[in-house]
């Protein structure tokens, strides 16, 4: 099987038009390219969005947070963007329950119960 790396380094719009890269991939897959990369995707991704909102912040202060937020908020229901709910992917209430068993379910200090996050976030 084949591989084949979407390089970011390459200028895509610079060589190629945009029926071609529209198409590039299905051709790719029909000469053999089972696996297809893009390998900095995520890193280009994260670096842009959070320049894009550190240059906001800049000029409208914790405004431009909201507007992301309210994106996030947007997101969540109209596409089930699931990142709105951040503990859910950094293990804060597996991690409350196994402090919990260690402490014969009498620890008073895990992170979610009562919390300001627990009150938004709980099971919606």
């Amino acid at each position: 099987m084949l591989a084949y790396n979407c390089s970011p380094s390459f200028n895509w719009k610079k060589k190629l038009d945009d029926a071609t890269i529209a198409r590039f991939q299905r051709e790719l897959g029909a000469m053999g390219y089972k696996f297809q990369f893009i390998t900095l995707a995520g890193f280009h991704a994260l670096n842009m969005s959070m320049f894009e909102l550190a240059s906001a912040y800049k000029e409208t202060g914790m405004s431009a947070y909201c507007k992301l937020q309210e994106k996030e908020l947007s997101s969540e229901g109209q596409f089930g963007y699931a990142a709105l709910k951040h503990q859910r992917f950094v293990g804060t209430g597996y991690f409350d329950a196994v402090q919990q068993v260690i402490a014969g379910g009498t620890a008073s200090t895990t992170a979610l119960e009562g919390s300001t996050e627990a009150a938004q976030f709980l099971h919606q």
